[in-house]
Parts: C-alpha cells; sequence; structure tokens
C-alpha cells in the first residue's frame, strides 16, 4: 500500500480521537485533559485519560492505549488497512490504495474476470425461459438479490464464454490463465463451467477473483468452484465477506455458514452479516480473516452429520488460535436444515431466536463430545477425561488454558454426578420417551390440520382411517369436523380453539418444537407438501412400525442419533488438527 507514516500522522492531526471516544462515552475535562470510562472494559470511575495534542489514550484501569487508529481496529473490528482507508476519506487526506504497480498479466485476468461475470449475468438475465431462471424463481429469490449477488447462468446457445471472449480479441494463454476456460482430454479449449447457476466470488475489496457453480441437471459435483490461482486461492477466501463486514463491523458478530445459497437466503430475508467458507471445511486463514471484522463469529453449518463434523473440527482447529479479543460461537440447527430452509421453512423469527442464544465454544465442545461417550464405566471416564486434557493442551494462552481447563472439569464432574440418578430412571425414562414422542408427532398432524386450510379436510379423513390418534386427539378432529369448523381460516380457527375445551390441546400442538421436529406441521410450509408427508408418514406408521417400539425406536434414532458424533470421530478429528501442527 502507498501510504507513508507522514500520511498516517497527517491522518491523526485531522481526526480527533476526543471527538470519536465522545461518540462512545461521557467525557470530563481535567485541566487541559479529557477523560473518560474506558470503552474497553466497564468501569463506573473514568480511568481512561485522552491526549488529544499527541492524539492518544490510555487507560489506568485496564492498560488499553493507542490513537485514532486503535479505536478502530480494536474497538470498531476494523483491520489496519481498512482503518486507514476510512479515515482517510474521513479527514480529506488523499491517498492512493492501489497497488504501485500491477503486472500486465493481471489487468488482463481482471479484465476477463469482469466480462466473464456480465456474460453470466446477462444469459441469466435476458434469455425467456432456462433452467437456471426456474431453479431461482422456486428459490424464490428477488430480481434484487439476483443482481446484488450478480448471479449468472453459464450457458448461451448462441456462443459459448470461450468464442464471446475471443471476439473480445484475448489470447488462448490469457484466457487459460485466468481460468474460465479450461483444455479438455482433447486438448481443445472449453468453458470451464457449463450449465450451472453462477456464483462470482470477490475478494474483500469486491473484485471478482473466481467463480462457483451449482449444477441444475443432478450432475456431479453438485458444487465446483474455479482453480486456484495467483489471485484465488480457496482457504483465504469467504464468500460475501466483501458485503457483509460492515454490518458485522457495527453488530460485532458474523454468521459463517456452509454454502452460497445460505448467504444469498439470509440476506433476503434482512441477515446481512453472514459468509461463507468455499467448502464445507473453515480453514484457519478463513477463521483469523473473520476476526479481522468481528471478535465472536459464529458457526451454523447444516443440522446432519457432516456439518455437525465440520463445526466441531472448526471448535478444536481453533482453540489454538483463540485469545481474549478472539472469541467462537456455534449453533446447532435440527436435523437435516441447512439456515436456507429453516429460514424459509419455519419462520424468520425463530431463525433469530436462535442467533440471539448461541452456544460458548467450551459449551459446544463438552457438549457434543459427551454425546459420545457413556460414562458408565471407569476406564471410559479416564479415557474421557485424557481427551478433555488434550483439547485444552491445545490451546496456547496459558491464562486461557487455565480457565478452560476449570471449565471443562466443572462440566465433566457435574456429568458423571448425574450418571447415578440416570440409571435408577433409565428404564421408566425409556417408556415415557418413546410415548412422548409418538405423541408429538400425533399433534404434528393436527397441527398440519390448523395451518393448512386447502388440504385440512383431507388430513382429517386420513387421520380418521388409523388407529394411531388416542382419544382426545380424535375428539379434537371431530370437534373441527362437527363444529363446522373445515373451511375457517387458520388465524380464525386458532381463536375459536382457543376458547374450546381443547385450548390446551392446541397449545400443546402450537409450538416451535413440534415445527422442528415435523417442518410439514409449520404455517410456513406448502400445504400439498405437508398432506403429501402427512399420508408419507401416516403410510410408514401403519404398515413397517407396526408396534409401539418400533415407533419409539425410530423416532429416537431421528431426534439423537442421526447428527450425534461418535467416540472415533472425536478422536479423528483430533488427531487431524494435531498432525497438521506437526
Amino acid at each position: 500500500m502507498s501510504f507513508t507514516k507522514n500520511d498516517l500522522d497527517n491522518i491523526k492531526s485531522k481526526v480527533s480521537i476526543k471527538g470519536e471516544l465522545e461518540k462512545k462515552t461521557k467525557l470530563i475535562q481535567k485541566g487541559r485533559d479529557f477523560w473518560c470510562c474506558c470503552p474497553f472494559h466497564e468501569e463506573k470511575t473514568p480511568s481512561c485519560k485522552i491526549n488529544e495534542d499527541l492524539g492518544s489514550f490510555y487507560c489506568f484501569g485496564c492498560g488499553a492505549k493507542g490513537d485514532i487508529f486503535t479505536i478502530y481496529t480494536d474497538l470498531y473490528n476494523y483491520n489496519f488497512i481498512d482503518a486507514v482507508k476510512e479515515l482517510s476519506q474521513r479527514s480529506g487526506v488523499n491517498i492512493n490504495f492501489e497497488e504501485k504497480y500491477k503486472s500486465k498479466d493481471e489487468n488482463i485476468t481482471e479484465e476477463i474476470l469482469k466480462l466473464t461475470t456480465l456474460w453470466f449475468q446477462d444469459n441469466l438475465i435476458n434469455s425467456n425461459k432456462n433452467i437456471c431462471k426456474e431453479y431461482l424463481k422456486k428459490r424464490k429469490l428477488s430480481k434484487e438479490i439476483i443482481e446484488k449477488f450478480k448471479l449468472g447462468y453459464s450457458y448461451n446457445k448462441n456462443l459459448t464464454l470461450y468464442q464471446y471472449l475471443k471476439n473480445k480479441n484475448f489470447q488462448d494463454e490469457e484466457l487459460l490463465k485466468s481460468n474460465v476456460v479450461k483444455l479438455d482430454k482433447n486438448n481443445k479449449i472449453r468453458d470451464y463451467f457449463f450449465k450451472r447457476l453462477i456464483f462470482p466470488i470477490k475478494n474483500v475489496q469486491g473484485r471478482v477473483i473466481g467463480f462457483g457453480g451449482r449444477s441444475l441437471d443432478d450432475s456431479n459435483p453438485k458444487y465446483i468452484n474455479s482453480p486456484e490461482s495467483k489471485i484465488f486461492q480457496k482457504r483465504n477466501v469467504l464468500y460475501n465477506l466483501n458485503l457483509a463486514k460492515q454490518s458485522a463491523r457495527k453488530k460485532n458478530n458474523l454468521l459463517i455458514c456452509e454454502g452460497y445459497m445460505d448467504v444469498i437466503s439470509l440476506n433476503q430475508n434482512g441477515i446481512t452479516s453472514v459468509v461463507a467458507p468455499l467448502g464445507t471445511a473453515l480453514t484457519e486463514e478463513q477463521l483469523e480473516l473473520a476476526w479481522n471484522y468481528s471478535s465472536k463469529p459464529t458457526i451454523m453449518f447444516d443440522g446432519d452429520s457432516a456439518g455437525l463434523r465440520a463445526s466441531y473440527k472448526s471448535a478444536v482447529m481453533s482453540l489454538q488460535l483463540i485469545s481474549a479479543k478472539k472469541f467462537l460461537q456455534f449453533i446447532t440447527l435440527p436435523l437435516n436444515f441447512d439456515p436456507d430452509s429453516f429460514i424459509n421453512k419455519v419462520s424468520s423469527q425463530d431463525f433469530i431466536a436462535m442467533l440471539k442464544n448461541p452456544e460458548s465454544l467450551s459449551q459446544f465442545i463438552f457438549k457434543r463430545s459427551i454425546e459420545s461417550v457413556s460414562l458408565e464405566k471407569v476406564d471410559e471416564k479416564i479415557s474421557y477425561d485424557k481427551y478433555l486434557d488434550d483439547l485444552v493442551d491445545i490451546i496456547k494462552d496459558k491464562k486461557i488454558q487455565y480457565f478452560y481447563k476449570s471449565e471443562f472439569k466443572s462440566l465433566f464432574f457435574s456429568e458423571i454426578r448425574k450418571i447415578g440418578t440416570k440409571k435408577l430412571s433409565k428404564k421408566n425414562t425409556n417408556i415415557r420417551y418413546g410415548l412422548s414422542l409418538k405423541n408429538k408427532q400425533n399433534l404434528s398432524f393436527l397441527a398440519a390440520v390448523i395451518n393448512h386450510l386447502g388440504v385440512r379436510k383431507q388430513i382429517i379423513n386420513d387421520l380418521f382411517n388409523t388407529e394411531l390418534l388416542n382419544t382426545n386427539e380424535l375428539s379434537f378432529l371431530k370437534y373441527i369436523r362437527e363444529k363446522k369448523l373445515i373451511n375457517e381460516k387458520s388465524t380464525e380457527l386458532i381463536k375459536i380453539l382457543e376458547k374450546s375445551p381443547f385450548k390446551k390441546t392446541l397449545k400443546e400442538c402450537m409450538t416451535y418444537q413440534i415445527y422442528q421436529l415435523f417442518p410439514y406441521s409449520s404455517p410456513s410450509y406448502d400445504a400439498k407438501h405437508s398432506l403429501e408427508e402427512v399420508q408419507k408418514s401416516l403410510n410408514n406408521l401403519n404398515t413397517r412400525l407396526l408396534n409401539l417400539k418400533k415407533i419409539n425406536k425410530s423416532l429416537d434414532t431421528f431426534v439423537n442419533n442421526s447428527n450425534q458424533l461418535n467416540w472415533s470421530d472425536l478422536q479423528s478429528i483430533n488427531l487431524e488438527i494435531l498432525d497438521k501442527e506437526e
């Protein structure tokens, strides 16, 4: 970057550090100096001294010190370069932030990527009907969000991308270096992406450096990215960080999801501080990049076994990197949900509620690891205790290591104390748990009846043809049918039922937990598909699950085991991290 110490001093002389701190806290003047409560730690008596002449501050309480750039990097989560950019604009100090010299090849590649992005966009926008347009319509993406993310389609019936770029007078060697085309097995140049939905990938500055492509015809692999190059290394890039960084700084939080569509869908629903690694595995470089814009990023990967394993691997990997200013949080989605499907099929309100209640790094690691062991035998307790010690040893900061060890030991001993109680009630608990889950599925059928007017009558008829419902549940359906409430809108039906003898049943079936376990019961689920899911479930329960034991086993596995790590998974993840360090 082409700025000097003189440029920095010039900025400091023009931006008042007093004025900046005054935005965060009340200032008190004592003689020539100003004092305030330190913005970096909680205190009631001002102990932070501001020296306006030197453009600096010092806290006698916690030792925090610095200048206007420190305020932006440590308080507002800017990286240093971005802090200089922001303050140079504010102060009117003219600095050229472009690199002093770009090679001819780099300039050509940048131009090719720009034109390629426009070609992809034009294919999507100007073709009357194509598979890509239909897919985006099905995903309910608006024109505005498609434009915001510069989505495109890598197919044009009239000419290929290669032909288009050749018409722009680029040489074959230049096009191959840009990675938008490739040599096939016959040594002929072909487009790298063919008939795929295209996601332009930008660096933090907002320049296109590569592309991601999703297949739309079930061909494999489902997703591919541009090959790595001098300007595009996947491990150093977070998708959408160029757009998310401002919001991340403001909120001091950055949500890290798995995929492109998660990022785009959440943006459409007003959640803009979200990024994704280019592939499930989060790298150290990407985590450090996230920390440049937020001291406490939140990981929310898919609610399946692969997503859980990736989350846990990220958690273990982060232990060697955490510090007093670098934290990590986690949100575990319900089974078979990703952020995109959850916010669209359940509700944005429930999604936001989850965002407000993340698990800390220590909570996440302990909760997920303790699920993999029984701790009923002494050797199991010893192995797990050793496993926790090995995790703590990964932490480099000795002070943090001490607190994590104390936290893990406390949680571990608390869990051991619970084991005796669990053993005593195990048989009864299993029976009640099975019945409870069966009841929850029945409640999901009732919720579907309430929430889906268009198929209400059909679902009620199907339910009466089974022997799955108890007396109260059958009476509930009879009440709706006999009181001629079948054609009432859901909102009106709920009001009527709230004043009926079935008020309690209504409350039990219209819950987030029911929607979470059985998404088809949610009001946001498509009515036709809800009917199909109900009929499918009823058919399964009536034919294959002939008795309560089978129902218990099926549902218990669904809730507890489908997205749970096992002991060998945990050990292999540790080995992966430790081998990498060596």
